[in-house]
């Protein structure tokens, strides 16, 4: 039985990956930018003959699934007009939420999320999101482009900036 042998390699901020074959344990450091955004899986042959297969992971945080209520509008739309959402996963760098409703979403739209990052938390996190990726507006996965934009507490009347 033949078991083709993969390894996962995370992508540096430079765009280049070292990859250590598992046969001999030469190392070789490749440029992955033409990569980014097409394939995630490369086979790679070694001097040594070792053919082995590597998987790429260029994001640069890691997830966390979740399940957050949240909601979610344009940057020109009134908080009053937000739509209800779940987050579905976090990391440092962004989020995926998910919606029952269809919404107009295009890739680079700029929106901004409201939730509580525990659900009797004391305040309110609001961050702008940039969309990365949607699977017709009920699946949204965007990363941040802000720092904590507010912080509202439910006992006090003023928002903290």
């Amino acid at each position: 039985m033949n078991v083709e042998k993969k390894q996962k390699y995370f992508v540096n901020q430079k765009e280049a990956v070292t990859i250590r074959c598992i046969a001999c344990g030469r190392m070789a450091t490749f440029s992955v930018d033409s990569l980014r955004g097409k394939k995630h899986s490369i086979r790679v042959n070694c001097p040594c003959a070792e053919t082995f297969r590597v998987d790429l992971e260029f994001r640069q945080d890691y997830r966390v699934r979740s399940s957050i209520q949240a909601s979610f509008r344009a940057l020109s739309t009134p908080r009053a007009r937000a739509r209800q959402c779940v987050i579905t996963d976090h990391s440092n760098g962004g989020l995926l939420i998910e919606t029952t409703e269809a919404a107009p979403i295009k890739q680079d739209d700029r929106l901004i999320v409201c939730y509580r990052p525990e659900g009797d938390a004391l305040h309110e996190i609001e961050r702008i999101i940039r969309v990365r990726h949607h699977d017709q507006g009920r699946r949204i996965g965007g990363a941040f482009v802000d720092e904590p934009l507010h912080w509202r507490s439910r006992t006090a009347a003023a928002v903290l900036h």
